[in-house]
């Protein structure tokens, strides 16, 4: 398995295991002997990105979980519906109304990829670390789609129980087949009357008073320009995307169970991939970084607790081979995600204080860190994590008021 390294890492004669991506460009192949100019280049053109580099003799001493099916699954499912969205984009920027559009080839679009994602479960949901600015409004949704949907299907039965428990206040039957496409559509058009605004989301400059009105009443246009044939509960879906369980959110303040349950799911996939667009924001978390806000910090009452403790699960904070830095200075590998705290995954001491490749005979592990609470990760690429694993009492903050929003990271996270 490969080791992620940060760019400034990257060295001339290092192979990459994957291929480095631009949105949907591929920059350098996998199997790429990088030379002194790709080396040079990647630091000037992606200078926050972690890179996969084969690393053989580290695979010849430790046995890694292979996270390929996963990888593979979450490609094509985004690759499928990022395509999907440009040609529906491209309609729109043509003058045709969504509204009467003809929907059919977009719906079954949809269902395939819906019953794709069904029928290939996926351990961990990955998205692309590489993402291309100029494509955000094409990818986001592609993103939400996925990530909504692998954690619909994870809490399938809890959303039954949902479903049939409030099936009077939605119009649909309590004992009809669950199909979750209402979930995906709603995912895919969430924001779709924010897409001629799309500048916007090429700066952290303060929204003016009227584009932070629009963007406030973004889920309730959304909705009423959707199709005329989309599912009601998608239409409900995407006026509740933006509502905090707490209810901080907007545009009405819903709280808890007034919250459609798609639209609770649909809320924690939108912060954290909004919150982990680094090309995008200035204001952009790593994985990590959100999770520990979303799961572990104040903002955990935003979500509602069951959809975010599955989600935590499912969008693992340190991918497979990720390198991090411990409290006794050397560095670890992940080889196996965590079995009881995501946080907490099972790592090898690979390297040195300096960076240095430990010998065989000096490399340790595996540990399973929930049960070496000895060992205490620091940092992950050029980020300092330890607050996230502080044992001190904070004081609990005010909560984050969703709804007072300045600019347009701000209104998609917490």
């Amino acid at each position: 398995m490969p080791i992620l390294l940060r760019v400034d890492e990257l060295e001339a004669n290092m192979r990459l295991a994957r291929p480095i991506t631009l949105g949907q460009r591929v920059l350098l192949p996998a199997g790429k002997v990088l030379n002194g100019a790709d080396v040079d280049a990647l630091r000037a053109r992606l200078p926050r990105q972690m890179v996969s580099i084969a690393d053989p003799m580290l695979d010849e001493m430790v046995r890694f979980a292979d996270d390929s099916h996963d990888r593979a699954v979450s490609r094509a499912a985004r690759r499928r519906l990022f395509h999907t969205l440009a040609g529906v984009r491209k309609k729109i920027a043509g003058q045709m109304s969504l509204r009467h559009m003809d929907f059919r080839g977009v719906h079954e679009a949809v269902a395939e990829v819906v019953e794709y994602i069904r029928d290939n479960p996926v351990v961990a949901a990955i998205l692309s670390e590489h993402r291309d600015p100029t494509h955000y409004l094409t990818e986001h949704p592609a993103n939400v789609f996925y990530l909504s949907l692998v954690l619909g299907n994870a809490v399938r039965g809890y959303v039954q129980r949902e479903r049939s428990r409030r099936a009077t206040r939605f119009c649909f039957e309590p004992n009809a087949t669950l199909s979750l496409t209402p979930l995906a559509l709603a995912a895919l058009f969430q924001d779709i009357s924010l897409w001629p605004l799309e500048e916007l989301y090429r700066t952290s400059a303060p929204l003016t008073g009227p584009q932070r009105e629009l963007v406030r009443r973004h889920p309730l246009t959304s909705s009423r320009v959707l199709p005329d044939d989309i599912p009601e509960r998608a239409r409900v879906a995407v006026e509740h995307h933006h509502e905090s369980f707490d209810g901080s959110g907007y545009p009405r303040g819903l709280a808890d169970e007034q919250i459609d349950l798609f639209g609770r799911i649909l809320r924690i996939c939108d912060a954290f991939d909004a919150a982990t667009a680094k090309t995008v924001y200035a204001q952009a978390r790593s994985a990590a970084r959100a999770l520990g806000e979303m799961v572990r910090g104040p903002y955990a009452r935003n979500y509602d607790p069951v959809l975010l403790k599955v989600f935590s699960n499912i969008v693992q904070p340190y991918p497979i081979g990720a390198k991090l830095r411990l409290n006794c200075g050397r560095y670890g590998v992940v080889v196996r995600y965590g079995e009881v705290d995501p946080f907490l995954p099972v790592i090898v001491v690979a390297f040195d204080a300096d960076g240095s490749r430990l010998g065989p005979g000096a490399t340790t592990g595996p540990y399973p860190l929930h049960e070496h609470r000895e060992i205490v990760i620091q940092s992950f690429g050029d980020e300092d994590l330890s607050d996230l694993y502080s044992t001190a009492a904070a004081a609990d903050p005010e909560p984050v008021v969703i709804s007072e929003f300045g600019n347009l990271f701000e209104s998609s996270y917490p």
